[in-house]
């Protein structure tokens, strides 16, 4: 059974991801939840509070996959692929209205910039640390891309990210394919 934290975040979220955050409030999820507004209150002292908490959550979840992903040693194309794909895939994606997509997506880029940043940098890190341990068994070269693998993870981490705001019919999942499949060719030792 899940702790009340549990039930007052993933309730946060359906609300949130329903209404959106301009209009859900502590009251819908207490309605919902079934939870009284003060046992939130004492918890989450704000709206704010509590969306970036729902944030952080998810965040939490995804550490697990980055973490397996910097530990592994199976193909690393393969893996980064997946790794971009999920990334692209997001907290917002199953959002089915787009006018609320939009609202979350401001309301994180509002209040939760600084753990956005948090977790960009962890993936570029554990990108460009898989780079190096690929370098290391010549199974990579950046010499002929001349770029560092600092910047090749961080264009591997930020190229599709403008696929997850568009509007575009054609599949992330394609895109993404694309991506890796051009950076894989040029980074191939002789």
């Amino acid at each position: 059974m899940p702790s009340t934290t549990d039930k007052i975040l993933n309730t946060a979220m359906e609300c949130f991801f329903q209404h959106g955050y301009s209009t859900a409030n502590i009251s819908m999820v207490s309605r919902h939840a079934g939870i009284s507004r003060v046992t939130i209150h004492k918890q989450f002292k704000s709206k704010e509070v509590l969306f970036r908490a729902v944030v952080e959550q998810y965040f939490q979840q995804t550490n697990i996959l980055i973490n397996a992903y910097t530990s592994s040693e199976g193909s690393f194309w393969q893996e980064t692929q997946a790794l971009i794909t999920q990334r692209c895939e997001g907290l917002f994606n199953n959002v089915s209205s787009s006018l609320v997509r939009a609202d979350l997506l401001h309301a994180g880029q509002a209040f939760c910039r600084d753990l956005i940043a948090e977790k960009e940098d962890l993936i570029i890190k554990s990108i460009q640390s898989r780079i190096e341990q690929e370098i290391a068994a010549n199974r990579l070269t950046l010499s002929k891309i001349n770029l560092s693998s600092e910047t090749l993870a961080q264009t591997l981490h930020f190229a599709p990210f403008g696929i997850t705001v568009s509007v575009s019919e054609q599949s992330n999942t394609a895109f993404v394919e694309n991506l890796i499949s051009i950076f894989q060719a040029s980074t191939m030792p002789n």
